[in-house]
């Protein structure tokens, strides 16, 4: 008798199975090349024994697959019938109907009954659950860059990193996934299995950061900088700096309140919506959008460094500094030699004093001591106001830049018979017939706002008032009027008379104790 291995060819498998299915001893078989086909081998039964077909099925531990194996009986005509296997499966395997694979089990069977071994066919498979994906936590911001900035030509700047993390408001900075509770599965007895969640993972927010209802989304309640700590947030609206800013702290622009603790040192630049500087600033540039306080003083060199402010600017001194502020500059001790501009200005501290530079104030100057007896020239301008003035100019460029080219458009519009209507339906005309027409819109609304920043640029009513001495040398200016200070004044008002268009001084009256 004749046995083939179904599939793949293996002598060693052949061998196997006569020896350890069939138990047939060394003289009642042989393994032999066959010679239908080159590679192929048969064993060749050699005996009197009856053996029925043998069927072997091998479960897996986890209950999920089920392999069978056949193995054609030997002097025997009996065959296998389909009914005969599923009974075998169901019965003695616990296998659910169900997760039987017809197909496969039925060509198994027609191979069995033709002669042949049939190993390892796969007759039934499970569903395996679907385990539940933990939860994920995604930090949308960016990095710091500690890397210093490379220049365009070639050089790096070595104050232009930064150590912090930067958001705007309602920003979105953390997303989290929830986790996944999964998909139970069956093993081939139809017995469920059941899939584990996910495991959780939450954001703890200690202050400045919101989410919505599903903690699925987390915002940033306004524009500051993150402190984060594992999955614990903050957003803060003031950046702090304990210490200098130097080297190892590099440029800050922050859309908040930045505190230093300590100094500025020389070339470094800060801009936020407030700045406060517990100590000095070294030819530095700090702009803000709002107000600035430096409450020990700016020690500059002229036309190094500048302090800006929309609002008002606070410090303790200043020397050879260059100071813009949209509202009050307001000085504790002293100003030397700088360049001052600012809708208002104050030194009456006891012994404050303003000496030296050049002054540029739009309303009002109240000051303890103006000039020095040894001190130089010094200018004094009231009554306008360059910020308001700058801006009034802006806008007179963009109404001469609108000019020309409504002159230029209107000039060739002239040249082209408007009333065709071949013309007017004309792409390219019909772009310059819309431009003229925003054009003469736009003019009108400039020329109003150039006359209103003009207008309030001017004050009528300036007004210096020394409360100490005001010293010789010293040059008042308010509006475009000039008077030289010859000899000491003390306790004295000055303001400007519109009908002699001159300035003109009064006693300040002394306080009643």
């Amino acid at each position: 008798m004749t046995i083939r291995i179904a599939g793949e060819q293996d002598k060693h498998k052949l061998d196997f199975a006569a020896r350890n299915i069939y138990t047939l001893p060394n003289d009642e078989f042989r393994v032999l090349p066959s010679s239908l086909k080159d590679g192929d081998y048969i064993l060749e039964v050699k005996t009197i024994r009856l053996i029925e077909p043998i069927i072997r099925v091998l479960v897996s531990d986890d209950m999920l697959s089920a392999r069978i194996s056949f193995y054609p009986g030997i002097n025997t005509d009996k065959t296998t019938k389909y009914q005969d296997v599923v009974l075998h499966l169901t019965e003695k395997n616990k296998i659910s109907p169900g997760y039987i694979n017809d197909k496969a089990l039925k060509e198994a069977i027609d191979l069995l009954n033709e002669g042949y071994i049939v190993e390892n066919v796969l007759v039934c498979q499970g569903t395996p659950p679907v385990q539940g994906k933990d939860a994920n936590i995604e930090f949308l911001f960016e990095k710091p860059n500690i890397k210093p900035k490379l220049l365009p030509n070639g050089k790096v700047d070595y104050k232009e990193f930064t150590k912090f993390i930067l958001v705007e408001k309602d920003q979105l900075i953390i997303k989290r996934t929830p986790p996944d509770k999964g998909k139970d599965g069956r093993d081939i007895s139809g017995n469920v299995i059941k899939a584990s969640e996910g495991v959780d993972k939450s954001i703890e927010v200690v202050e400045g950061v919101y989410s919505n209802l599903e903690k699925t989304e987390y915002r940033s309640k306004y524009n500051g900088h993150i402190i984060l700590s594992g999955n614990t947030i903050s957003v803060l609206p003031m950046l702090q700096i304990n210490g200098d800013v130097d080297m190892r702290i590099g440029n800050l622009r922050f859309e908040g309140t930045i505190q230093v603790t300590g100094n500025v040192q020389s070339g470094f630049i800060i801009e936020g919506d407030d700045i406060i500087v517990e100590g000095i600033v070294e030819n530095a540039e700090l702009k803000a959008r709002n107000n600035i306080v430096i409450k020990r003083g700016v020690k500059g060199v002229i036309n190094k460094g500048s302090i800006k402010a929309g609002g008002n600017i606070s410090v303790g001194y200043c020397e050879n500094a260059n100071i813009s502020a949209g509202g009050e500059l307001s000085i504790d001790k002293y100003c030397f030699n700088s360049d001052i501009e600012a809708a208002q200005m104050s030194a009456v501290g006891k012994d404050a004093i303003i000496s030296g530079g050049d002054l540029r104030i739009f309303s009002k100057l109240t000051v303890a001591n103006l000039g020095s007896k040894n001190s130089g020239k010094m200018n004094v301008n009231l009554g306008y106001s360059p910020l308001l003035q700058n801006k009034a100019e802006k806008v007179k460029v963009e109404i001469n830049q609108l000019s020309e080219s409504l002159e230029k458009i209107n000039d060739v519009l002239s040249k082209l018979n408007i009333q065709d209507p071949k013309i007017q339906n004309n792409p390219k005309v019909k772009i310059l017939l819309d431009s003229s027409d925003a054009f003469k819109r736009r003019l009108p609304l400039l020329e109003k706002k150039y006359n209103e920043l003009m207008r309030k640029s001017v004050c009528d009513t300036p007004k210096i008032i020394v409360e100490n001495v005001i010293y010789p040398g010293v040059e008042l200016k308010m509006l475009n009027i000039s008077r030289k200070i010859k000899s000491e004044m003390s306790r004295v008002e000055f303001t400007y008379n519109e009908l002699s268009r001159e300035i003109i001084n009064k006693p300040i009256q002394n306080k009643e104790v």
